[in-house]
């Protein structure tokens, strides 16, 4: 079976280097997403050299890039200090991606103390996002590039903190204050299960959606399985993800597997639906 012409790709975790584009394009996987922390793929690694480098392999194995945000960035957090911090990490990913001629950043809203109630507390938390992200759009806009916001597992009760961007009400709220282009979503369809579940977030937010990250579970924890191995029913998402005639990129989270190897499980079930 061959991935016809579906935008699958890979998620580079702690290293990136020319292997990784050999791989995606003997495979026929056309995304690369780097995702920077700071420990191992950081921002400081991202010389002139380097980022030549990168856009000349990009250019020679066709593939495209894009980037995901350190998962600890939060520019939510209730401290101006690291909220000023974080915001200035984002703007100079902006200007990386960029450089490197990526299409888009990936990035999870960040997340807040649930005292003294937690839905006031996630309220005033998700206004600091959107207050921040004044200078975020203006970057976007300068650089064309696209800030996709990632829906995350929720944490469950009784915690001292809580996610953001763990439901869909969030991100309604967010959508209808940052009206702009340069501001779309990111289905993990993993995460999704664990909530409300996939096809109400691709009901609700289909035409705003610029990625997909795949992987299974069982509804209860983030266990990022290999297509089949939980319950997700992934004929019904295939379809729903035709009918929105999606064409970004779909990134393999499945743990189990190598990219391709998901890939060509997933593309099974568009098969099906195309046979329908």
């Amino acid at each position: 079976m061959e991935l016809a012409n579906r935008n699958y790709g890979l998620n580079c975790f702690r290293s990136l280097n020319e292997e990784h584009f050999i791989y995606a394009s003997s495979h026929n996987l056309k995304s690369i997403e780097i995702h920077l922390d700071k420990l191992h793929i950081t921002l400081e690694t991202f010389t002139l050299k380097r980022i030549n480098e990168l856009n000349r392999l990009a250019e020679k194995y066709n593939v495209k890039l894009s980037i995901h945000n350190p998962y600890n960035i939060n520019a939510s957090d209730i401290i101006p200090t690291f909220r000023k911090s974080d915001t200035s990490f984002m703007l100079a990913g902006i200007r990386l991606a960029a450089e490197l001629q990526a299409e888009h950043i990936t990035a999870h809203i960040g997340n807040f103390y649930w005292f003294p109630v937690e839905r006031w507390m996630r309220k005033k938390a998700l206004n600091r996002f959107i207050k921040c992200m004044d200078g975020i759009v203006e970057q976007c806009e300068v650089n064309n590039i696209t800030f996709a916001l990632e829906n995350v597992v929720p944490i469950p009760q009784g915690s001292d903190y809580y996610f953001l961007g763990d439901n869909l009400e969030d991100f309604s709220f967010l959508f209808e204050r940052l009206n702009s282009k340069y501001f779309m979503f990111c289905l993990d369809i993993g995460h999704a299960n664990v909530a409300e579940g996939v096809l109400p977030y691709i009901d609700h937010f289909g035409e705003n959606i610029k990625t997909i990250h795949f992987h299974d579970n069982l509804g209860d924890d983030d266990t990022h399985l290999p297509i089949g191995k939980g319950n997700i029913n992934w004929s019904k998402v295939a379809r729903a993800i035709q009918e929105i005639n999606f064409t970004g990129p779909i990134i393999s989270e499945c743990r189990e597997l190598k990219p391709h190897e998901a890939a060509l499980l997933f593309e099974e079930y568009f098969d099906d639906v195309k046979s329908k």
